[in-house]
């Protein structure tokens, strides 16, 4: 049996005029970590290990860009990605973004394409696109989201057999080599293009739907908002809770909580002492200044506070 695939689940996947509920967050797969393709291809088409009806299921399913031998079967490439690859090579990238949720079924579809080919079409780069439900303990569409997972392998349009399409590529030659590698996923700054992509294709198809929500890749300090990043925890948390059991995420959000009631109780406290301190600095300042009358009429007879030394 093939190792067990744990996404990043997306969660909270409708836009707000704030540019709240932007999720997209990208890994990748290697044999050395101990992940394999064909796990994260079932789970993410609800295939194999994964079929049980009582999962969120898979709306959509798409696949591009396969070589001859993987058009009519996507798992056969992932499959074979797991046998042939390199030790060192990383088997596929992955992508798990949230889906607005108040756009339709169809919607959320082309804004999911539209981002897959974004990333793949230049390179003719071999994917699979799944979009899951999100339906929550109630089958409601609580949490719509898509993953995407594509090889770095690129279809140049040379035919290859399974085995030859992951040998090395011979620069010279290209058809006696692999299917070449792209070297473009790599670095923060292509993160930082991808992410303000995504955030671009969704704020267009809000705008074509007519919504006024947005969404912003940015980080909450880099947007100049004032809030702690909430944590993403999914609708089956509450059942679990509800069942005794402990859940990491909700203590986690329950933490982030209380740290920020926490800061707000300080700021509170930070006020009165601040208030509390202007008025001892008033009352030196009041008691200094009639000493200094008192010299100046010739009376020098110490009063009770003429012994407080202020700033001392």
């Amino acid at each position: 049996m093939a190792d067990r695939y744990e996404p990043d689940v997306p969660s909270g996947g409708r836009a707000r005029d704030s540019g709240g509920c932007y999720h997209l967050s990208f890994r990748s797969g290697s044999r050395a970590g101990g992940v394999s393709a064909r796990a994260a291809h079932a789970y993410v088409t609800r295939d194999d290990e994964y079929s049980d009806e009582d999962r969120d299921p898979a709306i959509h399913i798409e696949s591009g860009h396969m070589p001859s031998w993987a058009e009519d079967d996507a798992g056969t490439y992932w499959d074979a990605a797991d046998l042939y690859e390199r030790a060192n090579g990383r088997l596929y990238v992955s992508a798990d973004f949230a889906l607005p949720r108040d756009l339709s079924v169809a919607d959320q579809i082309a804004l999911a394409r539209d981002f897959a080919e974004s990333i793949t079409a230049a390179e003719r780069l071999p994917y699979t696109l799944a979009i899951h439900a999100g339906h929550d303990a109630d089958g409601h569409a609580h949490n719509p989201h898509a993953h995407l997972m594509f090889s770095e392998r690129r279809n140049d349009g040379f035919e290859r057999s399974r085995e030859d399409w992951f040998r090395r590529a011979n620069q010279n030659d290209p058809q006696r080599g692999g299917a070449p590698k792209s070297r473009t996923f790599h670095g923060r700054e292509w993160v930082e293009q991808a992410r303000e992509k995504w955030a671009t294709l969704t704020n267009a198809m809000l705008e074509a739907r007519g919504r006024a929500e947005r969404v912003d890749h940015r980080s909450y300090t880099r947007q100049g908002i004032d809030r702690e990043p909430g944590r993403h925890y999914g609708p089956a948390a509450p059942h679990v809770v509800g069942r005794g059991e402990p859940h990491e995420r909700l203590d986690v959000a329950a933490a982030v909580s209380e740290r920020e009631q926490t800061v707000r109780e300080l700021d509170n406290e930070i006020g009165h002492l601040e208030a509390l301190r202007a008025s001892i600095v008033d009352d030196g300042l009041s008691a200094d200044q009639d000493r200094e009358a008192r010299h100046s009429s010739g009376t020098s007879t110490p009063g009770r506070d003429d012994d407080v030394s202020w700033g001392r």
